[in-house]
């Protein structure tokens, strides 16, 4: 019988192997992109076109940040044969505020440079990671290794993707939270709203465990980042931003080319119910779904304080539950599986089994599954996270009927 050791050290060259594969598939379109602005993988624009963009009207033109006719006048020179439709601007105002250094360099070289501060990001996302758990260096390994395999990672650089910069915040309010001075957990739970779809479950787990120093900052960075926002572009602005927002929601096409939303193709509780349900019933399981997996937390949250309340296995649950419950969740955000990962490896102990080493390195790949599957199979990572919290919680009660 083959040991346990034997299997681990085949899955790792597993992962391995896929690492390599995902690159030799990514860099010569990234390449493409940079050097051509013609992504040769794809018929969409990289979504890096879009924070050009933004840079470029907040520098030049801020009171038409939200306009689409404007957009697609920056667009079209960049590449030509895609200038039929446009990618909008979908950040807040104070976000392309900080994306202005982009637009004093050519497209080629913006690029270029946010492909060189996601992989910085990346890295110390990772040695904090390391820090605050204080991995063993055979967690460290696996933790880089799922993190070469993970599909997310290579797409958000593909894209030029701002998910690096979501997955540093969390690193930084999980590592905040659980040290003396958790208020400043607040502080990045505020910033993460430039992602909004981000920030609901470190909030609502700020309110389950009575932070409220850290929900004032919240309070204090959010009302910083309205203030910003409103005297770059004012209320006009704001009001465009609104709506913008919501037709990103809704779907709502705003060129006949353009790219559609398509929620199935997410990794979320969304994603599984539009694929298993149709209007109007797949809403009403997605907000009823969604509001389970987060009672969960609130309730876990609300618990006597012990020993556990800040153990591995207690932040896999909350951040599995962050993943399942953000409404917006695409390919490259599956970035943010970095982190339950590392808190999957702490919580096994100093002994990575071949199963465990298979979930996280599986884990990764899924969405790239579903890419390649689309649209035959459900989204595979949301089940994956179900059937994890759904064992757990029958092992609870099980354990509890027990004793």
């Amino acid at each position: 019988m083959v040991s346990s050791h034997v299997w681990t050290r085949r899955i790792a060259a597993l992962g391995l192997g896929l690492g390599i594969a995902m690159s030799a598939v990514i860099i010569p379109c990234w390449w493409s992109i940079a050097r051509y602005h013609n992504p040769t993988c794809t018929i969409y624009k990289p979504d890096f076109v879009s924070l050009y963009t933004g840079a470029k009207l907040i520098w030049t033109d801020k009171s038409s940040l939200y306009d689409l006719d404007r957009q697609r006048a920056i667009q079209y020179p960049i590449d030509p044969s895609r200038g039929d439709w446009v990618l909008p601007f979908f950040y807040p105002p104070f976000f392309a505020v900080a994306l202005v250094p982009l637009a004093w360099l050519s497209f080629s070289a913006a690029f270029v440079t946010m492909t060189l501060i996601n992989l910085i990001l990346l890295m110390i996302a990772l040695k904090t990671l390391i820090t605050t758990l204080a991995l063993k260096p055979q967690h460290v390994k696996w933790l880089v290794l799922t993190t070469f395999c993970n599909y997310g990672v290579h797409y958000a650089l593909l894209e030029g993707q701002t998910s690096f910069i979501a997955l540093l915040l969390l690193v930084l309010f999980v590592s905040a939270f659980n040290t003396p001075a958790s208020q400043e957990a607040g502080i990045w739970a505020g910033l993460m709203s430039f992602k909004p779809q981000l920030a609901l479950v470190p909030v609502v787990l700020l309110v389950a465990r009575r932070r409220w120093v850290a929900l004032g900052l919240v309070m204090i960075v959010l009302g910083l980042l309205g203030l910003i926002s409103s005297f770059v572009i004012g209320l006009e602005g704001i009001k465009q931003y609104l709506l913008a927002s919501h037709q990103a929601i809704s779907a709502e096409s705003y060129f006949p080319h353009m790219r559609p939303e398509q929620p199935e193709r997410m990794h979320n509780l969304r994603a599984l119910a539009y694929f298993f349900f149709a209007a109007p019933w797949r809403d009403y399981v997605w907000w009823i779904s969604t509001l389970a997996v987060i009672a969960r937390v609130v309730l876990n949250g609300w618990e006597r304080e012990g020993a556990d309340k800040n153990s591995p296995k207690r932040w896999l649950i909350i951040l599995c539950v962050l993943i399942l419950a953000t409404p917006h969740l695409h390919d490259h955000d599956i970035t943010l599986l970095i982190v339950p990962v590392a808190f999957a490896l702490k919580w096994t102990g100093a002994v990575i089994s071949g199963s465990v080493a298979l979930a996280i390195t599986v884990l990764g790949i899924l969405p790239l599954i579903n890419a390649i599957a689309y649209p035959h199979l459900p989204p595979l990572v949301p089940i994956a996270l179900l059937l994890f919290l759904a064992v757990d919680y029958w092992r609870e009660q099980t354990g509890s009927t027990s004793s």
